[in-house]
């Protein structure tokens, strides 16, 4: 932070042309207590907040005027001229200096703003909504159809016959032309296919859980085709982000973005043990010999939760969004920061193998998140098993499938934002 200028009559110290830098943090934490979440992506990205007491109180509104308008799908954050907040009266020294202190624009309802922080913001989200699918590539062939599609995401399209060897593109991935829509959908365009075929994929909000419905494939024109493809991370959880509707009005739960998992299991081996996941019904832990697994212990299922068993079909475990407790996979502090979002979805498993020191059932605290590592590492895995109490375990697990989430989506770093503070007149 910095100052400017002087009392009058007299040269300032050293220490009031630089105020402390706990006296800034200060002013910034009180004056953002008032900032709500507009429950819209971009308004949950971290803001680097620079405070500027200016002690002459000359401060014109261009120079206050903070940092460029940062708007997403649906809303800015920014300092339009119309959303500039009027400003909060703050007295330091004892109280007698007073600073009239303005805050960065709330979120701007148009959704107007400027274009570049638009498009940088919502590249990062659409980005992390495609990230489970990256490097993937899928088959689909409807029943009776002549015809098969394999899709590369991102890559390429292709349309084939095995039986008769028939062959053609229906394009390549054009970059630059991808869209995120309002509803949390993703449009992607591929052009310059064989005789200038060309598709469109459209990621619609839907179950992954229902294979048949997965992938749709329609020939909209003569060599114009469109693609639909489900997922529960094209949707757009509002509000608390812990559920959602489809465009047929069925209900996903925010633990449907796990239901790829559904039917496998994931492990890690730590020390003489095994740990191993299976969702959503089970943790457990086992010694492994060659091909043989003994002894096995639960360490917690779905149906012995302590906080009631719940559904298990899919797309209706019920789960929280929360903040893993510091400490747990090397997370130092649990609030956000510079280089990741630390909110994770919790499952509470209970009704394990019974503990022989306490004598009771074990449990196990399951937290999902989506690294900030995403765009390198999208798979699913464990990273940290630790034992808070005897018998008592806390989990997290790293899975691309959570980033579409935009309470769940790692944060992207802004630049600094200020806070300009202007001395009131002295009476």
């Amino acid at each position: 932070s910095r100052s400017q200028g002087g009392w009058p009559g007299r040269r300032p110290s050293p220490q009031a042309m630089r105020p402390p830098l706990r006296l800034a943090c200060a002013v910034a934490l009180a004056l953002l207590e008032h900032r709500a979440d507009a429950g819209h992506y971009a308004v949950s990205l971290y803001s680097n907040f620079v405070v500027n007491l200016d002690f002459q109180g000359t401060m014109s509104d261009t120079e206050s005027s903070g940092t460029a308008d940062v708007c997403g799908v649906g809303g800015c954050i920014g300092d339009q001229e119309d959303d500039r907040d009027e400003g909060q009266v703050m007295a330091f020294a004892g109280g007698q200096r007073k600073f009239r202190c303005r805050v960065p624009a709330r979120p701007n309802a148009t959704g107007s703003g400027g274009a570049k922080d638009s498009s940088k913001y919502e590249n990062h989200f659409r980005n992390a909504k495609l990230a489970h699918l990256k490097g993937r590539c899928m088959t689909h062939q409807a029943s009776e159809e002549y015809w098969s599609y394999e899709i590369c995401f991102g890559l390429k399209v292709t349309q084939l016959n095995t039986d008769s060897q028939a062959s053609f593109s229906l394009g390549e991935h054009a970059f630059g032309k991808d869209q995120l829509l309002a509803n949390g959908g993703v449009v992607e365009q591929y052009r310059g296919g064989t005789e200038n075929r060309s598709c469109e994929i459209r990621y619609v909000c839907g179950s992954s859980a229902t294979t048949a419905n997965f992938i749709r494939v329609e020939e909209e024109m003569p060599l114009r085709y469109r693609i639909t493809v489900r997922g529960p991370q094209f949707c757009s959880f509002r509000g608390d982000g812990l559920e959602t509707q489809d465009e047929e009005g069925n209900l996903l739960r925010a633990s449907s973005l796990l239901e790829d998992m559904r039917g496998s299991c994931i492990n890690m081996t730590q020390g003489w043990w095994t740990y191993e996941y299976c969702f959503p019904e089970m943790l457990r832990q086992y010694h492994l010999q060659g091909s043989t697994k003994d002894p096995i212990h639960t360490l917690g299922t779905l149906s012995g939760s302590p906080e009631g068993a719940g559904p298990s079909s899919p797309d209706e475990v019920i789960m929280s969004i929360m903040r893993p407790k510091a400490g747990l996979g090397g997370i130092k502090d649990p609030r956000p920061s510079r280089s990741g979002n630390t909110r994770a979805l919790r499952q509470s498993l209970g009704g394990g193998a019974v503990c022989d020191e306490t004598g009771q059932a074990r449990t196990a605290v399951m937290y999902f998140q989506c690294p900030s590592n995403w765009q390198q590492h999208p798979e699913t895995r464990f990273v940290s098993i630790t034992e808070g109490s005897l018998c008592e375990y806390q989990v997290l697990v790293h899975s691309g499938l959570l980033c579409g989430h935009r309470k769940l989506v790692p944060m992207l770093p802004r630049g600094k934002e200020v806070i300009q503070c202007a001395a009131e007149p002295e009476l």
